[in-house]
């Protein structure tokens, strides 16, 4: 578990994102994909602290965690999981959530 926390992971606003799919492009982990309504969206179990994201969204509505708006982190739909979890990455997750105050459910 000790592995999956040590990742920050990022926030978006999908709100605010204008579906330009910079973000997409630029992580290496495969771990941001478009949504439904082509916003950008976060697979969670994918994410490792690269950051790239940030920089490459040209409406700064990518934040990592412990910086995203704390009513970012409440809306629904801005991250998934890509699979089931084990229970080690579902603790993980829970974790995740209770340190950086996420009240969003994942996808």
């Amino acid at each position: 578990m000790a592995e999956l926390l040590k990742y920050v992971r990022v926030v978006i606003d999908q709100e605010t994102c204008i579906s330009c799919g910079a973000c997409i492009e630029v992580c290496p982990y495969d771990a941001l994909e478009f949504d439904e309504n082509m916003k950008s969206r976060l697979i969670w179990e994918k994410c490792k602290d690269d950051f790239s994201c940030v920089e490459a969204c040209p409406v700064n509505c990518i934040y990592k965690t412990p910086e995203a708006p704390q009513e970012y982190k409440n809306r629904p739909g801005w991250y998934k999981l890509g699979r089931d979890l084990s229970a080690e990455e579902q603790a993980a997750l829970a974790e995740w959530r209770r340190k950086f105050n996420v009240g969003a459910e994942p996808v």
